[in-house]
């Protein structure tokens, strides 16, 4: 549908700012406060079907981000033949939605990748949280014997999934949690699960120099984001056949393994988004380090050169997370309201790099 209104959106944004050196520059701090405010946001909106249309990109709603930056660089050592820099920064962000289209209060987001999921909705922006908020129920593990009577049937207060029914249930399958304590899992007890946008983020390096020699060492990081792992709704499922499985599959919930709270082989109520995939996504990673040698200007001179610098490089040598998939720095459907999804993501490759760089 046409919209003759559509425009730029509009930011305002408010800094302070403080820059602080010592010690001829040996130690420097630069430390940025931000409030940005932004307006008239572009978005394929919701719009009545009487319209003739479900949808239309429209300028509405507005969103907040607030936050801080600190940069701190320090020179501990500084001699004639030898150097020790450092630089550590760290960069704090809080997103908040203040308003959506028409009064609306929240507004729910597809993910487009497997026909069994793409009609559901994984994420949710609420006016007054973060956007982009996951979306789904709280797994509470599997059903255990425990939850069933002789009879094998589930036991009176134990609640089930109002699309499985309560006789379809056995021990084994996923079990969620009743939100609104009505007995019956349902639409009803959809709520959020994680957040894809991180408490803070940052970077610390150290630069030697030695008669010659430069080491660089760079490590990054970021603390406290979710991420929505789908590979294990497909590849730790066991109800799709000529499909292999996770290694992680084989600690499924069996007779002789009935602790477990892997979903059982066919279990029931297998495709819905829940918290069971919802992983924490921090990481810490030796991003590169860097040693190079410089050539003595005597011996350029002998050789007819100005400069000579022959080094070798690593990148993403390292990495520690606690997250399961390949490699946690992973947003495969990125945008402000779908972050922290990976479906298939290819990881970080290490590489190695030498060279030689020279003028004359």
């Amino acid at each position: 549908m046409a919209n003759d209104n559509l425009k730029w959106e509009t930011t305002e944004q408010w800094n302070v700012g403080l820059d602080f050196s010592v010690f001829d520059s040996r130690i420097k701090l630069t430390a940025d406060w931000y409030l940005k405010n932004t307006r008239d946001l572009l978005l394929q909106a919701t719009i009545p079907a009487s319209s003739g249309y479900t949808s239309s990109m429209l300028n509405i709603g507005s969103m907040q981000n607030q936050g801080v930056e600190f940069t701190l660089n320090l020179v501990p050592i500084q001699k004639k033949n030898f150097t020790w820099a450092m630089d550590f920064n760290i960069a704090m962000n809080r997103n908040k939605v203040t308003a959506l289209t028409n009064d609306q209060y929240s507004l729910l987001r597809s993910v487009s990748w497997e026909q069994k999921f793409n009609s559901q909705y994984p994420y949710i922006t609420q006016v007054g949280k973060p956007s982009g908020m996951m979306y789904g129920f709280i797994y509470d593990g599997t059903y255990k014997y425990d939850d069933f009577t002789s009879a094998n049937s589930l036991k009176d207060g134990v609640p089930y999934m109002s699309s499985v029914g309560q006789s379809a249930v056995r021990p084994g399958d996923p079990k969620y949690r009743d939100v609104n304590k009505d007995g019956v899992v349902d639409d009803n007890d959809r709520t959020i699960i994680g957040c894809g946008q991180p408490l803070h983020t940052g970077g610390f390096g150290n630069t030697f120099n030695f008669y010659g020699f430069d080491l660089n060492i760079f490590f990054s990081w970021s603390y406290g984001n979710d991420i929505l792992n789908a590979n294990r709704l497909y590849f730790e499922n066991g109800t799709l056949s000529n499909t292999n499985q996770l290694k992680s599959y084989k600690g499924r919930w069996t007779e002789k393994n009935p602790n477990s709270d892997i979903p059982r082989i066919q279990a029931n109520g297998m495709y819905v988004y829940s918290s069971r995939v919802i992983e924490d996504g921090s990481f810490l990673r030796l991003r590169n380090v860097t040693l190079g040698y410089t050539l003595p200007r005597k011996t350029l001179r002998k050789m007819h050169f100005d400069t000579m610098r022959v080094y070798i490089s690593g990148e993403n040598l390292w990495t520690l997370t606690g997250y399961s998939g390949p490699d946690p720095e992973v947003s495969t459907r990125n945008s402000v309201l779908t972050p922290g999804f990976d479906w298939s993501a290819y990881p970080r490759a290490m590489g190695v790099t030498a060279g030689l760089s020279f003028t004359f």
